[in-house]
């Protein structure tokens, strides 16, 4: 049965590509399965202007022709421009004369975007409004990976009662930064579990996130039941964001697998961010089924490892003291060369466990950060394979103390 349902397969796809064969003369977009864009939109922060345009884009989008089995909605929780008072809608990006205009849906009235349960009530009320077999959906705010909000605010302290308060990672940005880094609503973030909550409620196909630092592996680890597929950057993502003009047509192109169509928006992004004034991307598409077999690999680097070189890591912004996230696959080679004979043996099971995750990661050659600056600067992104992870170390206790309360950090990490 097994192999009959292989065979089926390829003869489907050999079927798709032959009905995907290119001509001479200017063919319609292959409509297939209904399949619901889903734009979340948190803005009620210094992200909302930038966030307009990448509603723009979208409707850019679909006035060129998207395929019509694919609908656009847009959450949308701010300002729309500078005389304008908030709003908090979900609407559908439709055709009108020609051109693409907002449909307003659902008018919400004020509430807070980053509370798990108004997730769930808009996602469902999308589904309910645009029923689909293909769910995708993409996250727009600020980001900090698996940094819980107390860390987030640079609050914490170096010892218990020590004055005055001394952060233990900058995780501030200036006002007029260049990068976009999930959250805020107002103040509110949301954590990894409030996250994962949220986004249960309908049956997502893939997610991104427009948001900063989202490809950490602690991240991943825990929406890893979320959907099977996510797209994001471990490191800073310009202003701009996602190009949705470049991005959605290559989603909405029934000619290709999902898992092929979000490794070309990988490159589609990274492309688009290599022509710019500040030639900074870094994304990576993974297979969220692959991060237990990833955990088991992480943990048994550990058992062998030895203790990192912290300043021959590639980190991933430019934190003048204590860098916050670093590339995994460098940071695991680092502790094994340290480590045991058989730490290379670990290593080795690791990278075929990595290989096995990720879809597709794409970087310029040079990434732009403004992380705990305030003028900003460029790294060079030499040993990026497209996931970050935290590197726990004594002297930052109270960020050390978070991260082993992370899900990741329990499954992966060596008791004490």
């Amino acid at each position: 049965m097994r192999f009959l349902r292989y065979l089926l397969a390829g003869l489907l796809t050999l079927a798709a590509l032959a009905g995907c064969k290119k001509t001479t003369a200017p063919q319609p977009p292959v409509s297939g399965d209904p399949h619901t864009f889903i734009m979340y939109m948190v803005a009620d922060n210094n992200l909302w202007r930038y966030q307009r345009a990448n509603v723009e884009m979208a409707k850019a989008a679909v006035k060129a022709g998207l395929p019509d089995n694919v609908r656009v909605l847009v959450y949308f929780d701010g300002r729309t421009d500078y005389l304008s008072a908030k709003q908090t809608t979900l609407s559908e990006i439709v055709l009108r004369d020609g051109e693409a205009v907002e449909q307003v849906l659902i008018d919400y009235g004020d509430q807070d975007s980053a509370d798990p349960a108004v997730m769930q009530t808009v996602l469902k009320d999308a589904a309910r409004l645009a029923p689909a077999d293909t769910y995708g959906i993409t996250l727009a705010a600020h980001g900090t990976g698996w940094f819980p909000p107390e860390l987030i605010n640079v609050m914490n302290q170096r010892l218990p009662g020590a004055q005055p308060f001394v952060p233990e990672h900058d995780l501030r940005r200036p006002d007029d930064a260049l990068t976009r880094a999930f959250g805020p609503d107002g103040d509110h973030y949301m954590t990894l579990e409030s996250l994962a909550e949220g986004l249960t409620a309908i049956p997502l196909d893939y997610v991104i996130f427009d948001a900063c630092f989202m490809a950490s592996v602690e991240t991943f680890y825990a929406l890893r039941h979320v959907a099977p597929y996510v797209l994001t950057s471990s490191a800073e993502i310009m202003g701009d964001g996602i190009p949705y003009h470049k991005v959605l047509p290559v989603l909405a192109d029934n000619c290709y697998t999902l898992e092929q169509r979000l490794a070309s928006v990988v490159n589609r992004i990274v492309d688009y961010y290599a022509g710019q004034p500040y030639p900074s991307a870094t994304f990576v598409a993974v297979r969220t089924g692959g991060f237990d077999a990833l955990a088991e690999a992480v943990k048994a680097v550990y058992e062998t490892a030895g203790e990192p070189t912290i300043d021959a890591i590639q980190p991933l912004e430019v934190i003048p003291t204590n860098h916050a996230f670093f590339d995994l696959r460098d940071y695991m080679q680092n502790i094994a060369q340290n480590g045991q004979e058989t730490a290379q043996t670990a290593f080795d099971a690791f990278d075929r466990a990595l290989g096995e995750t990720i879809v597709q990661e794409n970087h310029t050659e040079r990434v732009y950060s403004a992380l705990g600056t305030w003028g900003g600067g460029f790294f060079d992104a030499n040993r990026v394979c497209g996931i970050s992870s935290y590197i726990p170390r004594e002297e930052l206790p109270v960020t050390r103390a978070a991260w082993l309360e992370t899900e990741w950090a329990r499954r992966v990490y060596p008791a004490e």
